[in-house]
């Protein structure tokens, strides 16, 4: 805090050493001459000395990012440029420790403000909170609950789910192996193929007409349904 403040002339000379030669000399001389602009930023943010090491660390960072990007042929002091460079890594750093999940600066501001949508308002507090009443109704009367729930199933409910589907594949080839090869192939042209053929190419390779085709295939789908229902496959599969 008691480094001299840099000339203009001083200030762009180590700015043409850093950006020209790579001296790290320069480099460390802009940033101790403007490390009280970051110690000044950092402490509009907290009063707290474990938050406050934080800040001012991304605030160095910001720093030597406005060194590296600084433009000599602009008429401006560097402290002005580096002054949004500060501010973001200040307040990107003051985010991560405020909010329990990562989120970006300016939702967690509008959050604190109130300026973001509803729904995206109610994720924003869940974020910046050390815990969450999960029994707590909201104004739609929803629960965080049931907004936190995942639509994907457990491990276990999709080994469950992959289990039963496979039992119901053998039960069906099951039953349509105990139909009539022509009612076999009806069903599985017009029901189980991907995509399935239409009513009039399945009806000219059986040499029948359309009509008599959907008779057959209404046939045969009864058909298949009590074998199947002989053979334990459940009514709300075949709903």
């Amino acid at each position: 805090m008691k480094e001299p403040l840099l000339s203009l002339a001083e200030e762009r000379a180590a700015l043409r050493a850093w950006q020209g030669a790579g001296d790290r000399g320069a480099l460390e001389l802009l940033i101790r001459s403007h490390a009280r602009q970051v110690y000044a930023q950092a402490a509009r943010w907290s009063d707290n000395p474990a938050h406050l090491e934080d800040l001012v660390a991304e605030g160095f960072i910001g720093l030597m990012r406005a060194a590296d990007n600084f433009d000599l042929s602009q008429e401006v002091r560097f402290s002005t440029y580096a002054a949004w460079w500060v501010l973001n890594g200040v307040s990107a750093a003051f985010t991560r420790i405020k909010t329990v999940i990562d989120i970006p600066a300016r939702t967690y501001f509008d959050a604190r403000t109130g300026r973001l949508p509803a729904e995206d308002q109610l994720f924003a507090q869940f974020a910046m909170q050390g815990m969450v009443e999960l029994d707590a109704e909201m104004l739609d009367g929803t629960g965080p609950g049931e907004a936190l729930a995942c639509p994907d199933l457990t491990p276990e409910e999709a080994t469950t789910q992959r289990s039963d589907k496979a039992e119901q594949r053998r039960l069906l080839e099951v039953a349509l192996a105990r139909l009539d090869p022509q009612d076999r192939e009806v069903i599985r042209r017009r029901k189980l193929s991907e995509p399935p053929d239409s009513v009039e190419t399945v009806a000219q390779a059986l040499g029948m007409t359309k009509e008599r085709l959907r008779q057959v295939e209404k046939r045969a789908l009864m058909r298949l349904r009590r074998r199947l229902i002989d053979d334990g496959f459940g009514l709300a599969a075949l709903s």
